[in-house]
């Protein structure tokens, strides 16, 4: 984990505050402080280099007048409380919790320093903005049933279908059950693999093997993503077709992606939020934006597989990769 250092603000006149408004933000001479908390920065590489440059478009440059703490729990949610507790004492001008841990932990931490969140379900009772919280919401759940669709527009003849998940992650019970509504209608068997440690990821696959799954979902989570590499490469060996949530998992190897795409939310409305928010806008006078999903599609990984990918999927693709 990396941690960057303090920059002291100099004080004008014996009795100037110790902490400085955000409405001072862009004033001369100041220095902002933006604090960034999550489980895991791993799955939002790309998006946290878009924040950054989105945020020097605005005016922001990290080592003049700017100072981004990163705060990483390294795929532990139990960190986070104290992380969050240091960036509140730190009195930041803003915290950025990407994910459902990150945001709880971060409101539980501070209830004046403002909170621009991202990385969270439309549907969660969190993804609302109120006192000093607002942010990005993004379509996870709701859209499960489209990404096992795209699996079935992909191999017609699909029935068997592989589902990694993690049971200690607390949205798990609500995408099964999107799962189960799809294979109701679709005609399909699911086989359910539960994910909870990375030396998980070979004997699932060797059951997938056994139980003659033709395709796999995996659902978003920290762990599940930390085995990103491992899970793309072992359904390209076994000729399993995968759906993701994320590009990365494209990127990676997987087949399709259907979800936010992590550097539109981070370089786009995130980022203009905090600007806001910065000049000094309330939180709560900002409703939460909804984050778009994008369809990802990895052509050469379709042609390793032998998967005669429709021309109507490809043509609704927002990137095709490979």
């Amino acid at each position: 984990m990396r941690r960057r250092g303090f920059i002291g603000l100099a004080l004008v006149g014996a009795s100037a505050p110790t902490a400085v408004s955000p409405a001072l933000a862009q004033h001369a001479g100041h220095v902002t402080r933006i604090g960034m908390l999550s489980t895991s920065f791993r799955q939002r590489a790309d998006g946290i280099s878009a924040f950054k440059a989105r945020l020097k478009e605005l005016g922001y440059t990290e080592g003049a007048n700017l100072v981004i703490e990163m705060r990483d729990g390294e795929g532990r949610n139990d960190r986070l409380p104290a992380f969050a507790a240091e960036l509140a004492e730190r009195r930041v001008d803003v915290i950025v919790p990407i994910g459902p841990y990150a945001i709880q932990t971060a409101r539980d931490a501070t209830t004046t320093i403002p909170i621009v969140f991202t990385g969270i379900g439309t549907n969660f009772p969190l993804a609302r903005s109120e006192g000093n919280v607002t942010g990005v919401a993004e379509e996870l759940i709701e859209s499960t049933t489209s990404r096992l669709a795209l699996l079935k527009e992909a191999n017609p003849s699909l029935t068997r279908v592989g589902v990694i998940g993690n049971s200690g992650n607390y949205g798990t019970r609500a995408y099964l059950e999107k799962c189960r509504a799809w294979a109701r209608t679709a005609e399909a068997t699911l086989h359910i693999y539960d994910l909870r440690d990375p030396n998980d990821t070979a004997p699932i696959f060797a059951e997938m093997a056994r139980d003659r799954v033709e395709a796999l979902i995996a659902f978003p989570d920290s762990v599940i993503f930390g085995q990103r590499d491992n899970i793309v490469q072992s359904a390209l060996r076994s000729g399993l077709p995968g759906v993701y949530l994320y590009r990365e998992w494209v990127a990676a190897g997987g087949l399709l992606a259907l979800g936010p795409n992590q550097a539109s939310i981070l370089g786009g409305p995130l980022p203009a939020m905090v600007d806001k928010i910065l000049k000094g806008a309330k939180p709560s006078d900002l409703p939460v934006e909804h984050g778009r999903a994008e369809l990802f599609v990895n052509r050469g990984t379709a042609q390793a597989m032998r998967v005669a990918l429709p021309q109507s999927l490809l043509s609704r693709a927002d990137e095709v990769i490979g």
